[in-house]
């Protein structure tokens, strides 16, 4: 399972620092999440779940934002 370091936390978002190798499949199992909710960010730049992460790669976490007229 992969290993992650918490390293920043600002109302809904959360960062991490992956400390294996991993796909970021590997990360939202790890942290229960759901990718219609969530929206996940490797070093910046938008991910989908098939995308490799490297270790020390930091991840954002933050929640997809609807509503509006």
């Amino acid at each position: 399972m992969v290993g992650l370091e918490k390293l920043n936390e600002i109302s809904s978002m959360t960062t991490y620092r992956v400390k294996d190798a991993s796909k970021v499949h590997d990360v939202i199992q790890k942290l229960n999440i759901e990718t219609k909710y969530f929206a996940i960010l490797v070093n910046g730049q938008k991910a989908d779940s098939n995308m490799q992460i490297e270790r020390n790669d930091e991840i954002l976490v933050l929640p997809k934002i609807s509503g509006g007229k």
